[in-house]
């Protein structure tokens, strides 16, 4: 599975699949690529671990 996190201009980041189908929002990028990382893990490895950030920073300044 191959999933997306997308930053917002008030640093909470969306969890996505690559179609658009959001999963979950976070109140950071970092609580969103933990709870990847933990569910990458709970699959045995079964998956690639492969995720993209989409930020822009003209939009959080």
């Amino acid at each position: 599975m191959y999933c997306l996190i997308k930053e917002w201009p008030n640093k909470m980041a969306t969890l996505m699949t690559e179609d658009g189908v959001v999963l979950w929002t976070f109140s950071d990028v970092a609580e969103a690529h933990k709870v990847w990382e933990d569910w990458c893990s709970l699959q045995n490895d079964k998956i690639a671990n492969q995720i993209d950030y989409f930020h822009k920073p003209e939009l959080s300044e």
